[in-house]
């Protein structure tokens, strides 16, 4: 797969965009005290853990990876289709906002099987980096999947409160990136994620509470990658 203007295509943009506001999974930032294993401070701790050391079967148990990732994708496509002009007028050099949002609403429905497909080969990817691409989706899977761990390196999260109900948890994070040039795409982003509770008591990560809030800073750092990358 290239990459430059031909990864420039929505679902490579769709996929960097879910990284910058999920960087919380990561360990490096997240610092919990030993918790007992039904709590959602737990969940976020297994996490990190998990993807740091790529452990697919810990990920599947704390995350409920095809409902995040349809979750995140209806949510940011939606906000994407609603404000197109608006986006048409911040980036007037970005082709990709220039249409409306009648357009760009059939078009997305069009490909979100497609897209939703390779965001899961992309995780599988990252949490496989030895495997073989054996198509071009798979390339292009395994060049955004190599991107992820670039990104996460650079950006730390601290929880900064735990909000519980009954059967569930709000957790407030604040992901703080560092003064490299990837760290400084999104300088800082608080996240609320939304952990349920299943039947054995424990926690699995399902959603992003604060799409709308967090879509302009994500939007605007993919952009600016865009220009890092020398791809304008």
């Amino acid at each position: 797969m290239g990459n430059g203007r031909e990864a420039g295509w929505w679902p490579g943009r769709m996929v960097l965009g879910m990284v910058l506001g999920a960087l919380v999974l990561m360990v490096g930032g997240i610092v919990c005290a030993q918790q007992a294993q039904q709590t959602p401070e737990y969940a976020l701790r297994e996490i990190a853990h998990a993807l740091e050391s790529r452990d697919a079967e810990a990920l599947d148990r704390y995350v409920a990876e095809d409902v995040l990732l349809t979750s995140s994708y209806d949510e940011g496509t939606a906000l994407l289709a609603r404000d197109v002009e608006k986006l048409a007028t911040l980036y007037p050099d970005d082709w990709f906002f220039r249409h409306d949002t009648e357009f760009m609403t059939s078009y997305l429905r069009g490909r979100r099987a497609d897209d939703l497909a390779l965001l899961s080969r992309v995780v599988s990817f990252y949490m496989r980096p030895e495997a073989t691409p054996v198509s071009r989706a798979d390339g292009q899977a395994h060049w955004l999947a190599t991107e992820c761990g670039k990104f996460l390196a650079h950006y730390t999260a601290h929880v900064d409160a735990i909000e519980q109900r009954q059967g569930e948890a709000i957790a407030q994070v604040t992901v703080t990136g560092d003064e490299s040039d990837y760290g400084r795409l999104v300088p800082q982003l608080t996240l609320r994620l939304l952990l349920r509770q299943e039947g054995d008591g424990h926690y699995e990560l399902t959603r992003v509470e604060n799409a709308e809030e967090i879509f302009y800073p994500v939007v605007k750092g993919v952009e600016d990658y865009w220009t890092l990358q020398g791809w304008q």
